[in-house]
Protein backbone atom coordinates (compact mmCIF):
# COMPACT_ATOMS: atom_id res chain seq x y z
CA UNK A 1 0.00 0.00 0.00
CA UNK A 2 3.04 1.97 1.00
CA UNK A 3 4.42 1.53 -2.54
CA UNK A 4 0.82 2.80 -4.12
CA UNK A 5 0.65 5.61 -2.21
CA UNK A 6 4.37 6.46 -2.98
CA UNK A 7 3.39 6.01 -6.45
CA UNK A 8 0.26 8.12 -6.64
CA UNK A 9 2.06 11.21 -4.59
CA UNK A 10 4.89 11.11 -7.14
CA UNK A 11 2.68 10.83 -10.04
CA UNK A 12 0.75 13.64 -8.57
CA UNK A 13 4.18 15.49 -8.38
CA UNK A 14 5.16 14.84 -11.64
CA UNK A 15 1.59 16.05 -13.21
CA UNK A 16 1.82 19.17 -10.93
CA UNK A 17 5.43 19.78 -12.18
CA UNK A 18 4.52 19.34 -15.75
CA UNK A 19 2.00 21.73 -15.32
CA UNK A 20 4.00 24.04 -13.86
CA UNK A 21 6.64 24.31 -16.60
CA UNK A 22 3.48 24.13 -19.31
CA UNK A 23 2.08 27.22 -17.80
CA UNK A 24 5.38 28.77 -17.31
CA UNK A 25 6.09 28.30 -20.96
CA UNK A 26 2.82 29.90 -22.07
CA UNK A 27 3.25 32.66 -20.66
CA UNK A 28 6.77 33.48 -22.15
CA UNK A 29 6.08 32.82 -25.38
CA UNK A 30 4.01 35.29 -27.33
CA UNK A 31 0.13 35.12 -27.69
CA UNK A 32 -0.31 33.82 -31.00
CA UNK A 33 -2.18 37.42 -31.42
CA UNK A 34 0.95 39.47 -30.19
CA UNK A 35 3.11 37.52 -33.27
CA UNK A 36 -0.04 38.29 -35.58
CA UNK A 37 0.47 41.85 -34.76
CA UNK A 38 4.42 41.97 -35.33
CA UNK A 39 4.22 39.58 -38.33
CA UNK A 40 2.13 42.64 -40.22
CA UNK A 41 3.79 45.09 -38.34
CA UNK A 42 7.12 44.00 -40.27
CA UNK A 43 4.94 43.55 -43.64
CA UNK A 44 3.94 46.81 -43.57
CA UNK A 45 7.31 48.12 -43.07
CA UNK A 46 8.72 46.44 -45.97
CA UNK A 47 5.67 47.36 -47.82
CA UNK A 48 6.63 51.46 -47.83
CA UNK A 49 9.83 50.62 -48.27
CA UNK A 50 9.37 49.17 -51.55
CA UNK A 51 6.69 51.63 -52.82
CA UNK A 52 8.56 54.00 -51.27
CA UNK A 53 9.87 54.55 -55.08
CA UNK A 54 13.61 55.12 -56.12
CA UNK A 55 15.21 57.47 -53.78
CA UNK A 56 15.88 60.64 -55.33
CA UNK A 57 19.57 62.06 -56.31
CA UNK A 58 19.99 65.13 -54.35
CA UNK A 59 19.75 68.34 -56.88
CA UNK A 60 22.70 70.36 -57.38
CA UNK A 61 21.74 73.89 -57.10
CA UNK A 62 23.64 76.65 -58.74
CA UNK A 63 22.83 80.25 -57.06
CA UNK A 64 24.14 83.48 -59.27
CA UNK A 65 23.55 87.35 -58.80
CA UNK A 66 22.82 88.81 -62.05
CA UNK A 67 21.21 92.39 -61.65
CA UNK A 68 19.63 91.91 -65.45
CA UNK A 69 18.61 88.43 -65.70
CA UNK A 70 16.83 88.26 -62.02
CA UNK A 71 15.00 92.27 -63.07
CA UNK A 72 14.16 91.89 -66.50
CA UNK A 73 14.81 87.76 -67.52
CA UNK A 74 12.37 88.93 -70.73
CA UNK A 75 14.35 91.26 -72.19
CA UNK A 76 11.59 94.07 -72.26
CA UNK A 77 8.59 94.22 -69.89
CA UNK A 78 5.65 92.04 -70.72
CA UNK A 79 2.23 93.19 -70.41
CA UNK A 80 -1.15 91.69 -70.27
CA UNK A 81 -1.98 93.31 -73.83
CA UNK A 82 0.83 91.93 -75.44
CA UNK A 83 0.17 88.13 -74.02
CA UNK A 84 -3.22 88.64 -74.94
CA UNK A 85 -2.56 89.83 -78.64
CA UNK A 86 -0.34 86.75 -78.86
CA UNK A 87 -3.09 84.59 -77.63
CA UNK A 88 -3.18 84.44 -74.38
CA UNK A 89 -6.39 83.55 -72.65
CA UNK A 90 -7.59 85.18 -68.53
CA UNK A 91 -7.93 82.83 -66.77
CA UNK A 92 -8.59 84.76 -63.52
CA UNK A 93 -9.36 88.14 -62.20
CA UNK A 94 -9.16 89.56 -58.47
CA UNK A 95 -9.81 92.60 -57.15
CA UNK A 96 -6.79 93.95 -54.81
CA UNK A 97 -7.16 97.18 -52.60
CA UNK A 98 -4.17 99.36 -53.45
CA UNK A 99 -2.11 99.50 -50.21
CA UNK A 100 -0.41 103.08 -51.51
CA UNK A 101 -3.47 104.81 -52.84
CA UNK A 102 -6.53 104.75 -50.44
CA UNK A 103 -9.72 103.92 -52.66
CA UNK A 104 -7.77 102.45 -55.42
CA UNK A 105 -9.06 99.11 -56.26
CA UNK A 106 -6.31 96.69 -58.59
CA UNK A 107 -6.46 93.96 -60.56
CA UNK A 108 -4.69 90.28 -60.17
CA UNK A 109 -4.94 88.87 -63.42
CA UNK A 110 -3.84 85.52 -64.62
CA UNK A 111 -3.32 84.40 -68.00
CA UNK A 112 -2.90 81.19 -69.44
CA UNK A 113 -0.36 81.11 -72.67
CA UNK A 114 0.90 77.96 -74.41
CA UNK A 115 1.24 76.00 -71.02
CA UNK A 116 2.61 78.80 -69.58
CA UNK A 117 1.06 81.08 -66.39
CA UNK A 118 1.51 84.96 -65.81
CA UNK A 119 0.38 86.95 -63.01
CA UNK A 120 -0.06 90.36 -63.18
CA UNK A 121 -0.94 93.16 -60.98
CA UNK A 122 -2.22 95.90 -62.54
CA UNK A 123 -3.10 99.45 -61.88
CA UNK A 124 -3.90 102.26 -64.51
CA UNK A 125 -0.84 103.34 -64.69
CA UNK A 126 0.68 100.36 -65.56
CA UNK A 127 0.89 96.09 -65.50
CA UNK A 128 3.69 94.81 -63.18
CA UNK A 129 4.28 90.96 -63.89
CA UNK A 130 4.15 89.18 -60.03
CA UNK A 131 4.69 85.66 -61.39
CA UNK A 132 5.36 83.97 -64.23
CA UNK A 133 5.59 80.15 -65.26
CA UNK A 134 7.30 79.53 -68.38
CA UNK A 135 7.54 75.42 -69.34
CA UNK A 136 6.92 76.14 -73.55
CA UNK A 137 9.99 78.02 -74.81
CA UNK A 138 8.01 78.44 -78.27
CA UNK A 139 6.74 82.32 -77.97
CA UNK A 140 8.72 85.16 -78.71
CA UNK A 141 9.01 85.77 -74.72
CA UNK A 142 10.03 82.14 -74.69
CA UNK A 143 12.73 82.44 -77.31
CA UNK A 144 14.00 85.39 -75.39
CA UNK A 145 14.11 84.18 -72.30
CA UNK A 146 15.31 80.80 -72.90
CA UNK A 147 18.63 82.70 -74.94
CA UNK A 148 18.89 84.96 -72.17
CA UNK A 149 19.39 82.09 -68.97
CA UNK A 150 21.65 79.99 -71.80
CA UNK A 151 24.43 82.20 -70.43
CA UNK A 152 23.35 80.91 -67.00
CA UNK A 153 23.77 77.81 -67.78
CA UNK A 154 26.98 78.10 -69.43
CA UNK A 155 28.26 79.92 -66.20
CA UNK A 156 29.03 76.60 -64.50
CA UNK A 157 30.43 73.34 -67.08
CA UNK A 158 28.90 71.31 -64.20
CA UNK A 159 26.42 69.03 -64.06
CA UNK A 160 23.72 71.52 -62.64
CA UNK A 161 20.15 70.50 -62.13
CA UNK A 162 18.82 73.94 -61.43
CA UNK A 163 20.16 77.74 -61.43
CA UNK A 164 18.65 80.66 -58.72
CA UNK A 165 19.10 83.78 -60.44
CA UNK A 166 18.75 86.77 -57.81
CA UNK A 167 19.78 90.45 -57.82
CA UNK A 168 22.12 92.03 -55.73
CA UNK A 169 18.70 93.75 -53.59
CA UNK A 170 17.59 89.98 -53.34
CA UNK A 171 14.18 91.29 -54.51
CA UNK A 172 13.70 89.58 -57.80
CA UNK A 173 14.28 86.12 -58.54
CA UNK A 174 14.57 83.80 -61.52
CA UNK A 175 14.73 80.06 -60.86
CA UNK A 176 15.91 77.72 -63.57
CA UNK A 177 15.26 74.12 -64.13
CA UNK A 178 17.50 72.08 -66.08
CA UNK A 179 16.68 68.17 -67.54
CA UNK A 180 19.32 66.64 -69.24
CA UNK A 181 21.62 69.34 -69.70
CA UNK A 182 18.47 70.99 -71.47
CA UNK A 183 16.29 74.02 -70.23
CA UNK A 184 12.71 72.99 -69.08
CA UNK A 185 11.58 75.19 -66.85
CA UNK A 186 11.62 78.62 -65.91
CA UNK A 187 9.49 80.65 -62.49
CA UNK A 188 10.28 84.28 -62.55
CA UNK A 189 9.43 85.77 -59.36
CA UNK A 190 9.81 89.72 -59.48
CA UNK A 191 9.20 92.18 -56.24
CA UNK A 192 5.93 93.91 -56.18
CA UNK A 193 5.23 96.12 -53.58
Amino acid sequence: MFAALFSSAKAAFSAALYAALLLSACSAAPAEEDVAKEVRSKRAVARREVYAGPTALPTRTLRITNDTLAGDPFGQELTVEQLVAAGARVAARKPFQNRHVPGQTDTIVVLRHQGNVFAFYRTPEKDLLQDASVTNFQPAYGQRLKRRLQKAHRASRQSIDKVRIGDTERANYVSVTFQQGRLSAVHVEPYVD
